[in-house]
């Protein structure tokens, strides 16, 4: 016997983008409103985990993250049609705040350099495929997005 039943019904068709970001869970209804109202991807394949696009800026040889990160992105890219990855880093975010041993705004600049390097790296793994990053920012409990220029292009 079901314990709930939800009122949302099954979609078939996919969507091909995913959006991958930090697993904070303080942001999950403004990342999915981002997607939703601003990005116009309903139903978006959600890759959540501590730091978000950090996990495929991580240096090879540093714990299987990149290796773990590749093997999943395959699988999505080729059986969930995946041709769009939206990145999003967010102020405050635990994970950079942990591992820099730093405040807030001093872990930008970090997160800032790991976001586009993120983004090289699934051009490289994907050639063609659609890449877009955005900086989550926190004033109050106000949320903005900020879209940035992936560097190099």
């Amino acid at each position: 016997m079901s314990v709930f039943t939800s009122t949302e019904p099954w979609h078939p068709e996919r969507i091909g983008a995913l959006a991958l970001y930090c697993s904070d869970g303080r942001w999950g209804e403004a990342f999915d409103e981002f997607c939703h109202k601003h990005l116009q991807i309903p139903r978006y394949d959600r890759w959540a985990v501590p730091g978000g696009p950090a996990w495929l800026a991580t240096p090879a040889g540093s714990g299987g993250f990149v290796q773990a990160a590749r093997a999943q992105l395959d699988f999505l890219v080729r059986i969930h049609e995946v041709e769009r990855v939206v990145l999003i880093t967010h102020f405050g975010c635990a994970e950079y705040g942990n591992r820099l041993q730093r405040p807030p705004l001093e872990c930008i600049p970090a997160q800032l350099d790991e976001l586009n390097k993120a983004a090289h790296v699934l051009q490289d793994w994907y050639p063609g495929m659609r890449v877009e990053t955005f900086l989550a920012m926190r004033q109050g409990r106000a949320l903005s997005f900020h879209e940035l220029s992936i560097l190099g292009q």
